[in-house]
């Protein structure tokens, strides 16, 4: 069984060594790092230039993170596939272990919480919580998968089933679409051990960000958005995040999102049932604060 890593990275030249090193001492034997640099400005491909055949190069305009998956899952041979920020890294063994749980479980994916204590170590037993929420998702019922992109996995079947995903120059659609289109297409697992480290520094993009609370309405608008539109059997769900995002919305770009909703042409008649709850539910937002 074949992994394969795809790290994505823009500009954290300070951190991907780590980041690529901590891939490259696994002991797993049959694995691939592929090293998507999305249009970097500082020494990153200088950097990535430096391990030579040891990893896979994608060097690419800027075209952001959902731009990044596309790549490097074009450029992927194995048949797992690994999400790892460059700002992150593996802690020894994750890919043993997951390898360990998909031959065994014939899971579609797994999800590893991340810790965020450099100095952890690695798992001696795992514990992990099974996952089947494919009925619940068909009836519009959001699945709890708290896990960043360096702890997200999945068999090739199950990725080719979801990119390319639509790309955008920002983060607005990401990891949570990649989660709950897995979640919805198959089963998997949790695995409540962390496997991986999550850095948490300055110059995060996201993590811990006051951009996370303005990004958040966007992420979730562009992710019911798509689900919607790529499957069927998720509308419903993709209009409750739609609700929820726009409600979240500032009243002055709420508008253009209910216009570029439209569009779309995935709701016809219901964006009159998505305006008045989105409405509603702002309102009520308003009150509780």
């Amino acid at each position: 069984m074949k992994i394969s890593v795809l790290i994505n990275n823009f500009n954290y030249a300070a951190y991907l060594p780590a980041c690529i090193d901590s891939v490259l001492a696994q002991d797993y034997a049959d694995f691939e790092v592929i090293v998507v640099d999305d249009g970097s400005t500082d020494t990153s491909r200088d950097i990535i230039a430096g391990y030579g055949d040891r990893i896979v190069a994608v060097l690419k305009r800027n075209g952001g993170q959902a731009s990044s998956f596309n790549a490097g899952f074009a450029a992927a041979t194995g048949d797992i596939m690994c999400l790892l920020d460059s700002d992150d890294t593996f802690l020894p063994g994750k890919l043993s272990a997951l390898a360990r749980l998909y031959a065994e479980n014939g899971y579609d994916w797994c999800f590893d919480r991340v810790t965020m204590d450099e100095g952890d170590e690695p798992p001696v037993k795992l514990s992990l919580t099974p996952v089947d929420k494919r009925a619940l998702m068909a009836r519009g019922k959001f699945p709890s998968l708290p896990v960043p992109t360096s702890g997200l996995s999945f068999t090739r079947a199950l990725l080719a089933q979801i990119l390319p995903m639509r790309e955008a120059t920002d983060v607005v659609l990401s990891d949570n679409y990649l989660k709950f289109a897995a979640a919805y297409l198959g089963r998997g697992a949790v695995i409540d051990t962390p496997l991986t480290f999550q850095r948490v520094h300055g110059t995060n993009r996201y993590t811990n960000t006051d951009r996370a609370k303005t990004l958040k309405p966007k992420i979730m608008v562009a992710t019911g958005l798509e689900l919607a539109h790529r499957y069927p059997g998720l509308k419903s769900l993709g209009r409750s995040l739609i609700i929820g995002g726009t409600a979240r919305l500032p009243a002055d770009t709420r508008n253009q999102a209910f216009n570029d909703i439209q569009s779309s042409d995935v709701f016809g008649k219901d964006i009159s049932f998505i305006k008045f709850n989105a409405f509603l539910k702002s309102a009520l937002l308003r009150v509780s604060r």
